[in-house]
């Protein structure tokens, strides 16, 4: 009788500790990843003691990510056009990159500041006096974005959604990655500004893009520029020798008002003629909202358009 009562026991005393042991864990899910540190794309670690309940942004593609995810944010970057998606059109501005708002985003009582890798480094003083954390990001390449969005997975706790969104990437670049191009079209690929015109290289959106849809980029061997180093100076040297099949343009802001001062500048100088672009009338203009800036989530419709533009070359 008494063996049989300590093994009783013993099961009781086993019982409550597994009891136990589910009731820890349970307490544990309730209490969620927090608090989380996450690596941004400078290298920095941010540790968020709490989910981020207000999110202001400069980044058009950082927003659409969010809200693709299911999130949302309280302040926007300030825009001259679409405002992707529709329901973020309402939201306070907080400015650009180049000129945040710093008393707006204050105002909005925000807790989270998301801005650019090369452009604000040296704001994050200043905004993390305003009590902030700051995520600095970019978006050039292919695997920038999906790390964005499992970075924001993880700090919406929208892991789930985030995967599924990676995977449909995944599955647009290895349908367009799976064409066999015997004879790729060689391509140079034209980012107009204000001020200047520049080559697109490999390691740039555009060029890892256009790699990745089966293109060869001529600017791919040509030395980056220290103020934009994922672009080249454009070379008319390089150029002639590789003679593009065609030139694609892209500008942050008018590509057309771009692209017709770049037709300008070929215009007065002859040696442009030679090429088999502009023999065959093969420049073609990028739309703005998949080139000019960082698409986000809408880079699986920027590959399809390249797929599209480069299968009609070979028609």
């Amino acid at each position: 009788m008494q063996i049989l009562e300590i093994l009783k026991k013993s099961d009781v005393n086993q019982t409550t500790e597994e009891v136990s042991e589910v009731t820890e864990e349970d307490e544990q899910a309730q209490a969620g990843p927090f608090p989380l540190t996450i690596t941004d794309l400078t290298g920095r670690e941010i540790t968020f003691n709490e989910q981020p309940k207000r999110i202001v942004t400069v980044i058009p593609a950082d927003m659409e990510i969010i809200y693709a995810l299911g999130g949302e944010v309280v302040g926007r970057p300030q825009a001259s056009g679409v405002v992707r998606p529709e329901e973020a059109a309402f939201l306070e501005e907080v400015g650009y990159p180049r000129g945040i708002n710093f008393e707006k985003v204050a105002s909005l009582q925000a807790d989270m500041f998301i801005g650019h890798t090369r452009l604000n480094m040296d704001d994050v003083p200043t905004l993390e006096t305003l009590g902030l954390n700051v995520v600095l990001t970019q978006g050039d390449s292919l695997e920038d974005i999906k790390n964005l969005i499992r970075m924001y997975g993880d700090l919406l706790e929208k892991h789930d959604r985030a995967e599924e969104l990676v995977r449909t990437i995944d599955d647009k670049v290895a349908e367009i990655s799976a064409i066999n191009r015997e004879n790729p079209a060689r391509v140079l690929i034209v980012f107009g500004t204000p001020d200047e015109t520049m080559a697109a290289l490999p390691k740039s959106l555009a060029g890892n893009l256009f790699e990745l849809a089966g293109a060869e980029n001529i600017a791919k061997d040509l030395p980056n520029l220290d103020t934009y180093p994922t672009y080249a100076q454009l070379s008319l040297e390089r150029i002639l020798e590789a003679n593009p099949d065609v030139i694609y343009f892209m500008a942050h802001g008018e590509a057309n008002d771009a692209k017709n001062r770049f037709e300008m500048d070929m215009s007065q100088n002859p040696a442009w003629n030679n090429l088999n672009a502009v023999k065959n009338n093969n420049i073609i203009v990028l739309p703005h909202e998949l080139f000019g800036t960082n698409p986000g989530p809408r880079i699986v419709d920027a590959l399809q358009f390249l797929k599209e533009s480069l299968d009609s070359l070979e028609n």
